[in-house]
């Protein structure tokens, strides 16, 4: 089998029947899988606003800024404004659009290990990034979880006196987001786009209030207020730390990739569908994040509170808006928790399915209703386990970012290899002769991300990720010799 094949054409494949179209499209989606190696086990049925809608909800921009813009408040106040409109750029038009492409090359399930293997001939480094994309999305179900369980228990008349008070409701949140997942892909995609709906309907009422009804603003002078954060001038290091907010709000790039598997022509849905998700998420924050600073009034009251959106939206328009964007950003946040369970899931059972990972023949079973069960009960035990320390919400957070962030790092390093080198399979999404300059410009980013992700908190975010490198070589290790590192074609040049 080679590793650089062509993408079959819709031509040289001849269906039993074609009478429609979507025969055609699925036996040449099937015809590129059996060419890398594998037969299709998944139920492959999502098309483009499904694809779109698993990163698009994955990111969940309209909700997520209402739980996280307390972080680069944190940082920089009011002008973290400035960090995100960059930061963000940065983010989505390097590390974004580099990740689609090699999403096109290999529509996979398993995305980062998949790539990271088959161009660098490394099964251990694929393993790796593998293990870091799984410990991330399972631990970014758990610090979803973790985020809004105070609002339900609102909603039910519960306050919480003690942060681990959100262990128990955060567990049932992830065992209804697992049965969901139990359920199918189907029935995922369901739930899915009724996540998209609900952030779209978030971004239109909260851009649309903000902008109809009258409330008293601030001059746009007031995006450049620190809040207090700058001392004696020395602006710098507080902005790019507050370039943390967009690794927060738009990130798991390869969403759509690791659904490819379940996408119907993948090597061009899933990178088109994840670059309309980051580019319109990256947009969407942009005017949500300006009008929200702008709605402030009380700026000390706001960065003194625990929830300073809600702070700023009871103030600015009244509490019945602001109880009601809560209660449709959570549907839309739930709804991501759901989706970024589901992309762990498949990087699981990607591993296990090339024998990849201890348990690998159970691991890797699917169902009759084409169901990975028992990576997805694996997963949930996972974030279980996670929820225990779910008062450590703000490390998880970035603990979750961090993975993402070396993880995406090492496949566009290699990934500019195989650019340059001319090594990657035909693919239809690509970016031209611009490609080598976005794959460099997305390595420089990732280091920046990295090193600033790590400053914010060494002992507890850059211990906790080396504690998950080092747990992963354990695992790996455990593998048994017979296969471990042995399911990879990789018979091209390598690294």
């Amino acid at each position: 089998m080679s590793t650089i094949p062509e993408q079959p054409e819709l031509s040289d494949v001849s269906p039993e029947s074609t009478g429609s179209f979507e025969p055609v499209v699925a036996d040449a989606d099937t015809a590129y899988l059996e060419m890398l190696g594998y037969k299709q086990e998944l139920d492959r049925s999502l098309g483009l606003f499904s694809s779109f809608g698993v990163q698009f909800t994955s990111i969940a921009i309209a909700s997520s800024v209402f739980t996280t813009l307390i972080v680069g408040f944190g940082f920089f106040g009011p002008a973290s404004f400035w960090s995100f409109l960059i930061g963000g750029g940065l983010q989505v038009f390097t590390v974004g659009l580099a990740v689609a492409q090699l999403v096109s090359a290999y529509p996979l399930a398993g995305g980062v290990y998949q790539i990271t293997g088959r161009i660098t001939g490394k099964p251990w480094l694929a393993w790796q990034t593998g293990w870091w994309l799984l410990i991330a999305h399972t631990v970014a179900v758990t610090a979803v979880a973790v985020s809004i369980a105070p609002f339900i228990a609102g909603w039910f008349g519960v306050t919480f006196t003690e942060q681990s008070d959100a262990m128990p409701w955060a567990i049932g949140l992830i065992v209804l987001g697992t049965l969901i997942n139990l359920a199918g892909v189907k029935v995922a995609a369901i739930f899915n786009n009724i996540g998209v709906a609900a952030e779209v309907l978030c971004v239109v009422a909260l851009i649309g209030v903000l902008l109809v009804v009258k409330h008293p603003t601030q001059p746009l002078s007031f995006l450049n207020d620190s809040g207090g954060t700058v001392n004696s001038g020395h602006w710098f290091v507080p902005f790019l730390l507050a370039m943390i907010l967009p690794a927060y709000l738009i990130s798991s790039f390869d969403a759509t990739g690791n659904a490819s598997e379940e996408t119907k022509s993948a090597a061009l849905k899933a990178p088109l569908a994840s670059v309309l998700a980051n580019v319109s998420s990256y947009i969407i924050g942009i005017f949500m994040i300006a009008l929200i600073v702008l709605a402030i009034q009380d700026l000390p009251a706001v960065m003194a509170s625990d929830t300073p959106v809600k702070l700023i939206l009871d103030t600015a328009v009244g509490t019945a808006f602001a109880n009601v964007f809560e209660a449709v950003a959570i549907v839309a946040l739930f709804a991501a928790l759901v989706m970024l369970q589901l992309t762990g899931i498949r990087v699981l059972w990607a591993q296990a399915r090339d024998g990849q990972i201890p348990a690998a023949p159970w691991l890797r079973k699917v169902s009759a209703q084409r169901i990975p069960f028992n990576a997805t009960l694996t997963i949930f035990a996972l974030s279980v386990v996670f929820a225990l320390w779910s008062s450590l919400l703000s490390v998880l957070t970035a603990m979750t970012a961090l993975a993402w962030g070396l993880s995406y790092g090492v496949v566009v390093t290699v990934g500019a290899y195989a650019v340059l080198r001319g090594k990657l399979p035909e693919h239809p999404w690509h970016y031209g002769r611009v490609s080598p300059i976005i794959f460099i410009l997305s390595i420089v980013w990732s280091l920046v991300l990295c090193a600033l992700l790590i400053k914010s908190d060494p002992v507890h975010v850059g211990l906790g990720m080396l504690a998950v490198i080092v747990s992963g070589g354990v695992i790996y290790r455990a593998i048994p010799a017979s296969r471990r590192g042995k399911s990879i074609d990789t018979n091209q040049e390598q690294l």
